[in-house]
């Protein structure tokens, strides 16, 4: 039972959509086999996009993009990781293969870096103050190096009309059970449109998905930064949200102010009056984005439902965290 009762038929999934890719597909299978001339392979996890290991000396990792980025995006990303590598942030170092940055591989791109060894920090507060410290470290690293910008990515997610699209569409994948938990998100997406429509937030480079599971621990200490998948110009507020609320999924007893401090004693400007004002709004949107997006990511409908409990408990401390 997966919670999914189409209503006639379920709605095609929009035409530049499509799942990870798998070492399966003939056509990725060929292109690993390329790379990796005969040196074993692992994969390495990653939701959206295919991230393999290979075992060549040195290691290297292959990744196999979601159908729906374009070349320019990928190369964007390689050349804002190379300059990143002048910084103090430290990156997987693009590498090319075949004498080329991107490789295609059927309707994907795919490309090579270097294999950073690294162990995932502990789920633990230091570690969380240690990861908003890194935040805001980064977010001073990007600004200094953006421009020459990417190009933006396809899925931003950045307004309330993409996130309206996507409730509609869930609503017409899940069916009429979908109802009471679609009019929740109505009605909280009602609610942030109004209060953001009353705030100024400064917008600046973002990592976009900033977490334990995109951050390593090196050797000496250091940490590494994983994932620039979702860097973009947005609210730097969107990417302290996206922390707090991974972070709140494995610490019910979260302090949002420790972490806050952590963060403005690393980055170039401390937090305005009016992020503090909208930071329940951005935390709330996150798990709200999430319960949006149910029918276009395959999930279920209690998926939907706990994710939109989440998103209200946030809405419901207005009070407590716009101070």
């Amino acid at each position: 039972m997966t919670g999914i009762e189409p209503w006639a038929s379920p709605p095609p999934l929009p035409r530049w959509f499509g799942p990870r890719a798998s070492p399966d597909d003939p056509a990725v299978s060929a292109l690993i086999a390329r790379v990796a001339h005969g040196a074993r392979w692992a994969d390495i996890g990653g939701e959206f996009n295919l991230n393999l290991r290979i075992d060549a000396e040195p290691p290297i990792v292959l990744r196999v993009h979601r159908p729906w980025v374009r070349r320019g995006r990928v190369a964007g990303l390689r050349r804002l990781r190379e300059r990143l590598q002048r910084t103090q942030i430290c990156v997987p170092r693009p590498i090319p293969s075949f004498d080329r940055d991107l490789l295609r591989v059927a309707d994907r791109w795919a490309e090579t870096e270097e294999f950073i060894e690294h162990v995932q920090p502990q789920a633990d507060e230091d570690s969380y103050v240690r990861l908003f410290e890194e935040l805001g470290r980064l977010h001073t690293a990007l600004q200094a190096v953006w421009e020459p910008s990417a190009p933006a990515p396809l899925d931003d997610h950045r307004t309330f009309r993409q996130l309206r699209y996507s409730v509609g569409f869930t609503h017409r994948t899940l069916g009429p059970r979908s109802e009471p938990v679609v009019q929740r998100m109505r009605h909280l997406a009602g609610e942030l449109s109004k209060l953001r429509k009353e705030v100024d937030l400064p917008c600046a480079p973002i990592h976009g998905d900033y977490k334990l599971g995109n951050a390593g621990e090196l050797a000496d200490g250091s940490w590494v930064t994983f994932d620039l998948d979702f860097a973009r110009v947005r609210e730097r507020l969107y990417d302290i949200a996206v922390s707090l609320h991974h972070i709140a999924q494995d610490d019910e007893l979260l302090k949002p102010r420790r972490l806050l401090d952590a963060y403005e004693s690393t980055a170039t400007e401390p937090l305005t009056r009016d992020e503090h004002r909208w930071l329940p709004g951005a935390l709330a949107l996150v798990p709200l984005h999430w319960a949006a997006t149910t029918g276009l990511v395959g999930k279920s409908l209690h998926e939907a439902e706990n994710a939109m409990t989440a998103a209200e408990a946030w809405w419901s401390r207005q009070a407590e965290l716009s101070t």
